[in-house]
């Protein structure tokens, strides 16, 4: 049995208002097609204002073909077409590409390997088709969602029958500009899971939701895959109850998280409510919502607009004039507070700082729950050039009573050799560390030009504590990489010592002959940085290697003279 959302089932498009008359009122409704079953299954404004829709047709084509629709802004029909064969074909997703055409993913029937197969058409401004590909196996698969990535090629998200672990799974596809396999990947388990929307995230990777029968609390939950840029998973989550939940859409928001929009019917109503959820970039959740009344409703599209909201269609059988209605829910971007929160606030407004210098910020953190807390607090900074640095310190297992706080004046000194840059941004996260954000806070500042100091010769050292009983050393050993990484000629190298040590920080080069010995000595437990002055040795890789007790690590470094 074939399990494919269909969004509609005929193709119609409904603008609604946001600014002119009362926002969300309609402007005016459209429909398409013929006398058979047409059904419009994804829509996009286009670059000149007006709609570009697919889907498929049983009213025109070859006999069930996918149906593109082009409008002008107010919805009225400036050409149709379709593409296919003799068999059944359809289309689940469209957009339009950098160079005015059309790219869409759905599934064929009528041509390619199997029983049915993911089409990847490529249109030109008028529709009309530049080529065709087809991706699968030799039983059941399809396209659900497509984008165009970065490099020019495209993205495809959907299910595999041919593929995989189990009886369905999630079916990612990466192909160059011309709609050729780069690689493909599956996810999922031993049972049914499917992926309806991908889109590529701001670091190059990808994020892909869908539904699982394989993992998860319920019957069926939200599936969120994170990939890196080949594709490779980073993590995997799943959100819901013991009863049914899919995810249909997932976009990344302006604060590097995700907004998920799909069902429930483990949570709000009897039947099945349209739900939103909204998690941080780790994929944790921050807050959900549920719509609906005493029907069946589902959201399969999600929007962030510009006011931070969100704008979400789909479903409903609860309200409306018939049967089934088109549901467009207009929502706050204003999300739950968090159960916990934390707040930096530097000692100027503007925080411009010479090398070698410091500045002094004050750290807050607040419990709005009516529960004891025991939590993580750890400082980074973004430093350009480098990316994310740090952590720069760690405050372990502090204890915040209900609807308390505790707060610390904390400085942080620059090193001699840090950057020339405006671009600086210092961090503070509240959660478990690593792996658990929940809640972050930052500011950016600047540094400049200054005189070389001897608090500069120690790298990023933060002093300042939280309040009495706050455990402010590291919980483990660890050596960081080095800052900056290729170097000329000074770097700093910094590690952390949960407890008291011996200590040996030795660099070699590459025959394994030792150039440096940088510390030798025993050294109290806390944050530790040492800059190596490379001035009397040739450029080239060297290792530098951490002795403290019985742990010991080694990492690389590159000297560019």
């Amino acid at each position: 049995m074939r399990k494919k959302m269909l969004l509609a089932i005929a193709c119609v498009l409904l603008l609604v208002s946001t600014a002119a008359a009362d926002p969300g009122d309609t402007l005016w409704t459209r429909t398409y097609g013929g006398s058979g079953g047409d059904r419009g299954c994804s829509v996009q404004q286009t670059s000149d204002g007006g709609y570009i829709i697919a889907g498929g047709t049983g009213s025109f084509g070859a006999g069930g073909d996918v149906y593109l629709v082009k409008t002008d802004s107010c919805g009225d029909t400036l050409w149709t077409r379709t593409y296919g064969g003799s068999s059944l074909d359809q289309a689940f997703s469209v957009q339009q590409t950098p160079d005015g055409g059309y790219i869409i993913a759905g599934d064929t029937k009528s041509c390619g390997a199997g029983l049915f197969d993911v089409y990847l058409v490529k249109t030109d401004s008028c529709g009309d088709t530049l080529w065709t590909r087809t991706h699968g196996g030799s039983d059941e698969d399809a396209g659900l969602s497509v984008q165009q990535t970065s490099d020019g090629g495209y993205i495809v998200a959907g299910l595999t029958v041919s593929f995989g672990a189990g009886s369905v799974d999630f079916y990612l596809l990466k192909t160059d500009s011309c709609g050729d396999t780069l690689w493909t990947r599956t996810y999922g388990g031993s049972d049914w899971d499917e992926g309806y929307s991908v889109q590529q995230t701001s670091d190059g990777g990808y994020i892909i939701v869908g539904q699982t029968e394989s993992f998860g609390a319920g019957a069926r939950d939200v599936y969120l895959v994170k990939t890196d840029s080949s594709g490779d998973t980073l993590w995997t989550r799943t959100y819901g109850g013991s009863g049914y939940d899919e995810g249909f859409s997932v976009r990344q928001t302006s604060d590097g998280g995700y907004i998920i929009a799909g069902g429930t019917n483990s949570f709000g109503g009897d039947y099945s409510d349209l739900c939103l959820l909204k998690t941080a970039s780790s994929g944790d959740t921050l807050w959900t919502r549920t719509y609906g009344g005493s029907n069946f409703d589902k959201a399969y599209s999600v929007q962030q607009t510009s006011d931070g909201g969100y704008i979400i269609a789909g479903s409903t059988s609860s309200f409306g004039a018939g049967s089934g209605d088109v549901y467009l829910v207009k929502v706050s971007g204003e999300p739950p507070q968090p159960i916990l929160s934390i707040d930096l606030v530097p000692d100027q407004s503007r925080v411009i700082v010479p090398r070698g210098g410091s500045f002094g910020f004050t750290a807050t953190v607040t419990n709005n729950t009516d529960d004891v807390q025991w939590v993580d607090i750890w400082l980074m900074a973004y430093v350009p050039g480098i990316g994310m640095y740090g952590p720069l310190r760690q405050y372990n297992h502090v204890k915040l009573y209900p609807h308390h706080f505790r707060g610390a004046h904390l400085n942080q000194n620059i090193p001699n050799i840090a950057p020339i840059s405006d671009e600086y941004i210092y961090y503070g996260y509240v959660g478990d560390y690593p792996a658990v954000v929940i809640d972050s806070s930052y500011f950016p500042f600047e540094v400049i030009t200054g005189a070389y100091t001897k608090a500069g010769e120690q790298g990023w050292v933060l002093t300042g504590s939280f309040l009495e009983g706050v455990t402010d050393l590291p919980s483990e050993f660890a050596l960081m990489s080095n800052y900056p990484n290729p170097f000329n000629a000074q770097t700093v190298i910094q590690y952390q010592l949960p407890i008291n040590s011996s200590v040996k920080l030795e660099v070699y080069n590459l025959l394994g002959e030792k150039v440096a010995t940088l510390v030798d000595s025993k050294q109290q437990a806390g944050y530790r940085s040492v800059i190596w002055d490379a001035k009397e040795v040739s450029s080239g890789l060297y290792f530098y290697k951490l002795t403290a007790g019985d742990y010991s690590e080694t990492k690389r470094m590159m000297l560019v003279k």
